[in-house]
């Protein structure tokens, strides 16, 4: 799907980024279009904005992404598309549970070594794994 547009003005943009559109009093613009990723908002003419929502009211009627994006989650869909991800998950709850006491002791060793490495190259007051 397309989703880039020119307005009368010249200006094009993605729609697919579109968070509001604000009436402004401001004497250059009309109006202020905020876009999901951009720093500022961009100022539009009363005639980039109201063919603007021309265009985003047909994409709403046309029942598009935008329009379905919070209301189609299924959970049953979704449980079914994380099976392979789940079974890894269990097998290596598994092996966890079955690890020698030699090797989980190995195991933490590694980690008290890996949280001293990571407080040693942060600065006092920002360490993450002790108090000082």
């Amino acid at each position: 799907m397309n989703t880039s547009i020119e307005l009368p003005s010249g200006k094009i943009i993605n729609i697919a980024r579109f968070i509001a559109l604000i009436p402004n009093n401001n004497i250059h613009s009309n109006y202020q279009l905020i876009l999901e990723g951009y720093p500022h908002p961009i100022d539009l003419e009363s005639s980039d904005a109201q063919n603007l929502k021309i265009i985003l009211q047909s994409k709403l009627d046309q029942d598009t992404p935008l329009a379905t994006h919070q209301s189609t989650w299924n959970q049953q869909e979704q449980l079914q598309k994380n099976q392979k991800a789940m079974a890894i998950l269990a097998q290596l709850m598994e092996q966890d549970n079955n690890m020698s006491d030699e090797e989980s002791r190995e195991r933490q060793e590694i980690f008290e070594s890996f949280k001293k490495r990571m407080d040693a190259e942060r600065p006092q007051g920002q360490k993450l794994y002790s108090e000082v």
